[in-house]
């Protein structure tokens, strides 16, 4: 058994150089996701000079931790934005969902990037009573908006109810990157942390430990923004992290999840199936020795083995939108995307280089990182909450290690050999390099 992701071991993926010199660019792209990659693809033939650092490696971060689904049944999200805010932003939201699966498909079949693409309608399904008619709502919802659900027939899971789309897809996330960068040079620096940025007249000047990046434009396409002013992101969002496997499976092809909390997605890959179980908040619950426990016995309930064990974690924004957009003039960001980062995250790359060359794009003002709203309001408390315990459930821990970022104590994720932070969700290798942020430093 293999303790990282499946997309992580499916490829050799090239490498980067690290910066060695000073930089003068038009655009300074931070984070080599899926974000960060789609936005220099659609960058590349503006005319601007781009160039994007990663302080891992490219993809390695939350898009090779994916399962890599492209759904519009997406567990409650649609009901939770059209609480938020209303049936016709939540309308929007599914369109921009379409949208972004049919370019994601277009670019696989124009580029002929093998990043084995199958079309699998996707399921969403309860077990519960009280949530049939939840579905049956949200169905009825999206067949008066001209887009196909129909009942389905699930045997995989216990069930009460399930209805299936027509435009959902999976794929391989890290091929599909791989394939984007194989068709053109990109200028690319892995391993290269940017530790601050500074305003100066018209341009930022971004620091890495040894050089500097003068840019126009900075893209933060970093899963999460490691700065807190001026946009005070802890307190619109929270972290969620959840608990997946591989393993070898010759049944059906599915794609599945579940309606409400704890989720259960499911989807098969080759030969193999893809399960994740056990979201919770990383201020919560933290020991993964447990969940990954957990996880295991419900494979053994439908007799399958773990071929590989890994987790990955997911920013919840307070109102189920995610925040693209501009956040100080020419300073951009990409990010919280409630567990649906492949598509939101290429759909933030077009949003991102639209607004840098001033372009026109419906999903703009959708999406735009500085809305207020009453659903804001409401999780700013519960946020700070979550933030706190983070704090103090790593004060319980008998170690001696500490994130960078803030200070929380980590606490040793035993399965993945991963020292992790309950506070901001930072991730450090055994060595206390940092593997995913807001941290950009070793750990202490």
């Amino acid at each position: 058994m293999k303790n990282i992701s499946i997309w992580k071991d499916s490829i050799d993926l090239k490498e980067y150089p690290k910066l060695n010199e000073n930089k003068n660019v038009d655009v300074l792209i931070i984070g080599g996701g899926i974000t960060g990659i789609s936005t220099f693809y659609y960058l590349k033939k503006s005319g601007l000079k781009t160039i994007l650092v990663e302080q891992n490696k490219i993809g390695l971060g939350i898009t090779g931790s994916s399962t890599g689904k492209l759904s519009i049944l997406q567990n409650d999200l649609i009901d939770k934005i059209r609480s938020s805010f209303n049936d016709e932003t939540a309308l929007k939201y599914i369109n921009s969902q379409i949208d972004a699966i049919n370019k994601i498909v277009k670019l696989i079949l124009d580029l002929k990037i093998d990043c084995d693409l199958e079309k699998i309608p996707a399921s969403l399904y309860t077990n519960n009573e009280f949530e049939i008619d939840r579905i049956k709502n949200l169905a009825a919802f999206l067949l008066k908006n001209n887009i196909r659900v129909e009942p389905s027939n699930l045997k995989i899971v216990k069930n009460k109810f399930a209805i299936k789309d027509d435009v959902s897809y999976v794929f391989n996330p890290l091929k599909f990157l791989n394939g984007i960068l194989s068709k053109d040079d990109y200028e690319i620096y892995e391993k290269t942390s940017i530790i601050k940025i500074k305003r100066e007249k018209n341009f930022y000047i971004s620091y890495t430990d040894n050089y500097k990046i003068k840019s126009k434009f900075v893209v933060i396409a970093s899963h999460y923004p490691y700065f807190l002013i001026p946009y005070f992101f802890p307190f619109k969002s929270a972290l969620e992290k959840s608990y997946l496997s591989a393993s070898t499976y010759n049944g059906q092809k599915l794609s599945l999840i579940n309606y409400q909390k704890p989720f259960i997605s499911i989807r098969t890959y080759k030969n193999y199936l893809i399960y994740l179980s056990n979201s919770h908040n990383i201020s919560c619950k933290t020991c993964d020795y447990n969940h990954f426990q957990e996880l295991l016995k419900k494979l053994e309930d439908i007799k399958l083995k773990p071929d590989y064990l890994w987790s990955n974690i997911d920013i919840i924004t307070n109102d189920g939108m995610p925040y693209v957009g501009e956040i100080k003039k020419n300073l951009l960001i990409g990010t919280g995307y409630n567990t649906w980062g492949l598509t939101n995250g290429f759909l933030a790359g077009e949003i991102l280089k639209d607004i840098i060359l001033k372009n026109n794009n419906p999903y703009i003002s959708l999406f735009a990182p500085k809305r207020f709203n009453l659903a804001q309001l409401k999780g700013y408390i519960g946020n700070i909450c979550k933030n706190a315990l983070g704090f103090l459930v790593g004060l319980k821990g008998k170690n001696n290690h500490y994130c960078s970022h803030m200070n929380c104590k980590l606490i040793f994720n035993k399965i993945e050999k991963t020292w992790d932070c309950p506070c901001h969700g930072s991730r450090f290798d055994i060595n206390n390099n940092p593997i995913s942020g807001p941290a950009n430093k070793k750990s202490k």
